[in-house]
């Protein structure tokens, strides 16, 4: 080997020697460099004179790992220092979520425990601490008990619900839950017996539920979804409004505790203010919104004869009541109002009309919106249709799927309530062509396919509305079966962005549908009509969806069956399994 060889292998060899030992230099720098405020595991200072939520949310430092513990822990004990948020584990999302939103991006959380002494907010399950001192409720956690939607019993008892979770039911043979949640429903009814399966998410709970096994699903309100029926516990559901239903006396909650190690008093008042920026619960009836649908309503005939003789209210005197509770009644009405009208009880006139004086009923019903796609409105004539149309202004009645021209009729009817922004359009393929609104003439929206869908995908994609509820005036038909092209169409809406589509024209109620997890109605039979001939045409269906924070989460189904011609009223149970197996047969279930 030549000396220059020898000479250039030792230069490369101290190069390297040099290079690893600067690595270790800063190693051993960054392990010695003492913590500073900037790099806490914790923020939150609230210092001497801090009362505010100020004090409690400071800005967020870039997140490090907890301190191993023979780290010497952070000063603890007296003013300015942190306060440390911890989330027991057993939590449900759910909760973590609530307490996010208030404190993300300004509060680090920790779920590992921390130094007996040190200031910290403990949110636990546990209504004690270890120590035997009380925790603070400061979070409700509501579950909904629910199953498959084709359901002909609508509730349970609290009995029945606690013999399911121990696997003692003979209605459910299995209860499915989300298993990040079995801690806080174990809370409420004690260990879950030997039935009880846990899911990772929604979609397999759901699954499981609409398996063969009879299967109760348990879960949290905000995370239910239409594909699901739920059961009101004891007589209260939790997707019904405040009307129907006493957060008080609904036994399906958990309840989440604050323990509060010692802390200064503008601690104390920091974290009051944290607290008080918090949602109490996943339920929130402000953000809830119950909207009510109706089948065909005719006040003509003989229903006319029974309102001129018994009261303009008298077809609303038994479900009425149930109508105006929901908090937007929508009513499609196929009979223009015409001042001068008069009661014929031909059951062979099919020229309609009704008495002004009969929108007493529709008051009566809690109606706040009314759908024109019947083939009736242009019956008595231009003149009558406007006059009616000036009827539900006067009135304060907005309408959808007909108006004074075709720009009116095709224009959606958008409603804010509670949050939840809400679309209405509607559309009539029967016809007849005289029914149809144009250009300069009122009447009923024409059904044009390529148009409705592109209205829908507009109101998404512009984002003018959460829910879009589309209906159809069909072709009519007396069967529980719906048309072929009818089930083209209404699940052409369904791919274009609706989230519910409903059918007005059948006189009998039909099959229902969800497409990608959204709902299709193809009838609701009769409201008020004097169709008493067959038992099919006495029987209807009153809707309830119920929208939370921007999304359809439930559907209930209220079977009705038509009295006197003209009078509904409530299905016994016996017609009511009647009705609704005949619906869910024909749905394929």
């Amino acid at each position: 080997m030549s000396n220059t060889s020898l000479a250039r292998k030792l230069t490369v060899l101290a190069s390297a020697l040099m290079i690893l030992a600067g690595i270790a230099l800063a190693i051993w720098s960054l392990t010695h460099i003492p913590h500073t405020p900037g790099n806490r595991p914790v923020q939150a200072a609230a210092g001497p004179g801090d009362d505010g939520l100020a004090a409690l949310l400071a800005p967020r430092a870039t997140p490090t790992a907890t301190p191993p513990a023979s780290s010497p822990p952070a000063t603890v004990a007296r003013e300015g220092t942190p306060i440390v948020l911890v989330l027991d584990p057993a939590l449900p999302p759910t909760v973590r979520s609530a307490v996010d939103q208030v404190v993300s991006g300004y509060v680090n959380v920790l779920t590992t425990t921390v130094p007996a002494d040190t200031p910290s907010v403990t949110l636990s399950l546990e209504p004690e601490a270890s120590d035997g001192t009380a925790g603070r409720p400061i979070y409700r956690l509501f579950f909904a008990a629910a199953t498959r939607f084709d359901v002909v019993e609508p509730d349970i008892t609290w009995a029945e619900l606690e013999a399911a979770w121990q696997g003692e039911d003979e209605r459910f043979q299995a209860v499915a839950v989300l298993t990040q949640t079995i801690p806080a429903l174990s809370q409420i009814l004690a260990g879950p017996g030997p039935t009880v399966q846990g899911y990772a998410t929604v979609e397999q709970l759901r699954e499981a539920t609409w398996g063969s096994t009879p299967t109760l699903a348990l879960l949290p309100f905000e995370l239910l979804e239409p594909r699901l029926a739920v059961l009101a516990v004891d007589g209260q559901n939790p997707v019904e409004n405040a009307h129907h239903f006493d957060p008080e006396a609904y036994p399906l909650v958990a309840t989440v505790y604050a323990h509060i190690h010692p802390v200064t008093p503008a601690q104390g008042r920091a974290i009051d203010a944290l607290f008080a920026q918090m949602a109490p619960a996943n339920r929130d009836p402000d953000r809830l919104t119950v909207v009510a649908m109706t089948g065909v309503t005719a006040m003509t005939r003989l229903t006319a004869a029974q309102m001129d003789r018994y009261g303009y209210d008298w077809p609303a005197a038994i479900v009425g009541p149930e109508l105006a509770s929901a908090d937007i009644t929508a009513i499609s009405n196929e009979v223009p109002f015409v001042p001068g009208c008069e009661t014929n009880t031909d059951l062979d006139n099919l020229v309609f009309c009704s008495k002004p004086e009969y929108m007493e009923a529709l008051t009566a019903s809690g109606v706040d919106i009314v759908g024109l796609t019947g083939n009736h409105q242009n019956d008595y004539g231009v003149e009558a249709a406007l006059q009616s149309l000036a009827i539900y202004a006067e009135a304060g009645l907005p309408v959808y799927g007909g108006g004074e021209n075709r720009e009116a009729a095709f224009a959606p009817l958008y409603i804010e309530h509670n949050g939840n922004r809400l679309a209405f359009l509607g559309a009539n393929s029967y016809g007849p062509p005289s029914a149809w609104a144009t250009d300069s003439r009122p009447g009923s929206a024409p059904f044009d396919l390529n148009i409705m869908s592109a209205t829908i995908r507009n109101i998404k994609e512009q984002g003018r509305a959460d829910v879009v509820f589309a209906e159809l005036q069909y072709q009519e038909s007396y069967d529980v079966q719906p048309l072929w092209e009818q089930r083209q169409d209404f699940s052409a809406l369904v791919r274009a962005g609706a989230d519910v589509v409903t059918g007005v024209q059948s006189h009998v109620p039909q099959a229902i549908q969800f497409l990608n997890g959204r709902l299709i109605l193809y009838g609701l039979g009769n409201l008020f009509f004097d169709q008493m001939w067959s038992e099919t045409t006495r029987q209807g269906l009153i809707v309830k969806h119920t929208i939370y924070q921007g999304r359809h989460i439930s559907t209930r189904l209220l079977p009705t069956v038509l009295e006197d011609y003209g009078q509904p009223r409530w299905a016994t149970p016996e017609e009511r399994e009647v009705i609704l197996q005949r619906v869910f047969t024909a749905s394929g279930w």
